[in-house]
């Protein structure tokens, strides 16, 4: 898996990602990345700086092995980011949820 980051301007991170369906053809398994590709932003959103994330699926994991590194990746890229953007803003106000 590969994680971009870049700051945003909303003031909170915020998670997309690309799954393809190249490279896991079944929705079962797409659905079983993205979930945990989930579970690992959320166990790390109050230490992440207000950026957009996006985990991108380059090749079929291992089974049981999805999210191995995610939560210190997504701190790295968070750092990367505000490093080389140092002028946007960092912001840490709560995401706002929308009742859609």
């Amino acid at each position: 898996m590969m994680v971009m980051a870049h700051p945003n301007e909303v003031g909170y991170p915020r998670l997309g990602m690309v799954i393809a369906k190249r490279v896991l053809a079944r929705a079962v398994d797409r659905n079983r990345v993205k979930r945990c590709v989930r579970e690992s932003f959320r166990q790390v959103l109050p230490e992440l700086p207000a950026c957009d994330f996006v985990v991108r699926l380059i090749a079929k994991p291992v089974p049981g092995d999805e999210a191995r590194d995610l939560p210190r990746t997504f701190r790295r890229a968070g750092q990367r980011a505000t490093a080389k953007w140092p002028g946007a803003p960092t912001g840490t106000a709560e995401p706002e949820f929308s009742s859609n």
